[in-house]
């Protein structure tokens, strides 16, 4: 984050948008100045954690609402991690992003791609192609008893860039860049890695899921 954003990054505030149980949030707050936490309903592990770190907070809200649930352009980093594909309108939770994010400010964006095979919550392959009562007959047909966990809905590549574009942000994929920093610096796969990162952009709508780095459009 630091050589996208720049060194002074972990002294804002900090939010980290559809934080479920909080794990996140917790995890950062060892390492940044002030961080909050939103997620629709409150977790029993929250008053632990913010026990553990007096610079957490957690707030219960909706971020796909009409109006952001917390106070605008207020925020210099938003995190949203595997959150797009549980809202109800993907749309709305960005341009709230944006809104609630400063001018000058980052937003981290992961979640799956839809035109990746292999669905990632029930790690079924092809089943969320499907119409959805579809795909839960033909899992549960198979035997399956994960088809109830069958409740995100992926988007595509440029679906997500149409998104991006009409909340007012522009985006970057950081999966490239992720991808080499899972090997160690220096080493012959990591040197492979850096070699072929360019042609990899290419292939961004068919890669396994998507890290954006988003801020506001200039």
């Amino acid at each position: 984050m630091q050589e996208v954003c720049g060194v002074g990054v972990t002294t804002g505030r900090w939010l980290d948008v559809g934080c479920g149980s909080g794990g996140i949030a917790r995890a950062l707050a060892d390492h940044v100045q002030q961080i909050e936490g939103i997620d629709p309903e409150s977790w029993e592990r929250w008053p632990k954690f913010e026990a553990e770190a007096g610079n957490l907070r957690f707030h219960v809200g909706d971020c796909d609402r009409a109006e952001p649930p917390l106070q605008e352009a207020h925020y210099d980093v938003v995190v949203c991690n595997q959150v797009y594909e549980h809202v109800r309108d993907p749309l709305a939770l960005l341009i709230n992003i944006r809104r609630m994010l400063k001018k000058d400010g980052h937003c981290y964006f992961a979640g799956p791609n839809l035109w990746w095979p292999i669905e990632p919550h029930v790690f079924w392959p092809f089943v969320h192609w499907l119409p959805r009562p579809v795909a839960h007959r033909c899992m549960t047909a198979l035997g399956s008893r994960r088809a109830v966990e069958l409740d995100a809905y992926s988007a595509s590549y440029f679906q997500m860039t149409r998104w991006f574009r009409d909340a007012g942000l522009e985006h970057r994929n950081m999966f490239p860049e992720r991808l080499q920093a899972e090997f160690r610096e220096g080493s012959g796969i990591g040197s492979a890695v850096r070699l072929v990162s360019g042609p990899m952009r290419l292939l961004a709508p068919v890669q396994p899921g998507f890290v954006f780095h988003l801020a506001h459009a200039r």
